[in-house]
C-alpha cells in the first residue's frame, strides 16, 4: 500500500502495556501508520498539533489533564483535522455521550475485541462515528431522551417496571447484585439486566445519584434516621 495513503495514528495512554498491545496490532494492519505515542496527558495537544495525525486514540483516564478537556481543546484548534477515538475502561453510557458531545468520533472500551479499535480508527479517518459493543446508536438516543425528560421535570420513576423499581431501592440501600438476586429469587444475570435498564431509563450516572434520587422520593430512610436504611422494600 502506498505509504502516503495509510491512516496516520497517534496513541495516548498512560499504560505502556496497552500501548505495546495496540502497536503490535498495527503490524498486521497495512493501512495504518503509527506516528507517535505518549503516556503523559500534557504531551497530547502539542504532539497532535505538531504531527497532525489523522486519528488520535485517547485514553480518557490518563492522569493530569482530563480526557474531556483534551478533546475540547483539540476541537477548538482552527484547521486541525485530527479525529479522536476514545479508548477507555468507562462503560457508562454517560461517558459515551459526553465524549461525543466534546468532539470525539469513536468510543471503544478496552475489553472489547481488538477488531473494534481498528474499525473505529478507520471510521474516524472517514469522519464516521463508531461505537464498540455494548453501545449502540439506540442507546445514545434513549439516554439523550432521558436527559431531556429529566430537564423537563418528567418523573422517570414512572417509566420503570416494578422489578426495576425494586432494584433501584435495593441499589440505593447498598445491596450487591448477588444479594439482590437471593432476595428477589432471580439469577444474578437477570438482576444485572434489571439494574442496567433501571440506570439507563432513569439516566443515573452512578450509585450516588441513585441514592440521592431514592432519598428525595422517600424510597429509603436517610442515614441518621432511627431505623436502618438497609431495610427490604
Amino acid at each position: 500500500m502506498n505509504r502516503d495513503k495509510r491512516i496516520s495514528v497517534y496513541l495516548a495512554d498512560d499504560h505502556e502495556i496497552v500501548l505495546k498491545g495496540i502497536i503490535s496490532l498495527f503490524e498486521f494492519e497495512p493501512d495504518l501508520r503509527l506516528v507517535g505515542y505518549t503516556t503523559h496527558s500534557g504531551n497530547v495537544v502539542p504532539a497532535v498539533v505538531q504531527l497532525k495525525p489523522q486519528v488520535l486514540v485517547l485514553d480518557l483516564g490518563m492522569p493530569g489533564i482530563p480526557g474531556g478537556e483534551l478533546i475540547r481543546t483539540l476541537r477548538s484548534i482552527e484547521g486541525l483535522r485530527t479525529q479522536i477515538v476514545v479508548f477507555t475502561m468507562h462503560k457508562d453510557i454517560s461517558f459515551v455521550v459526553q465524549a461525543l458531545d466534546d468532539g470525539a468520533l469513536g468510543y471503544v472500551i478496552k475489553d472489547a475485541d481488538s477488531f473494534h479499535l481498528i474499525e473505529a480508527i478507520r471510521a474516524a479517518a472517514r469522519g464516521l462515528v463508531y461505537l464498540s459493543p455494548p453501545f449502540s446508536d439506540e442507546d445514545l438516543r434513549e439516554y439523550r431522551e432521558q436527559l431531556r425528560m429529566s430537564k423537563m421535570g418528567i418523573d422517570l420513576y414512572e417509566k420503570l417496571t416494578p422489578r426495576e423499581r425494586e432494584v433501584l431501592r435495593y441499589v440505593a440501600q447498598g445491596y450487591t447484585n448477588r444479594e439482590m438476586a437471593e432476595m428477589m429469587h432471580l439469577s444474578v444475570r437477570t438482576v444485572e439486566k434489571h439494574r442496567y435498564n433501571m440506570m439507563k431509563k432513569a439516566a443515573f450516572k452512578n450509585r450516588t445519584e441513585v441514592i440521592q434520587f431514592a432519598l428525595r422520593r422517600g424510597l429509603i430512610l436517610p442515614p441518621d434516621a432511627p431505623e436502618t436504611s438497609r431495610q427490604q422494600p
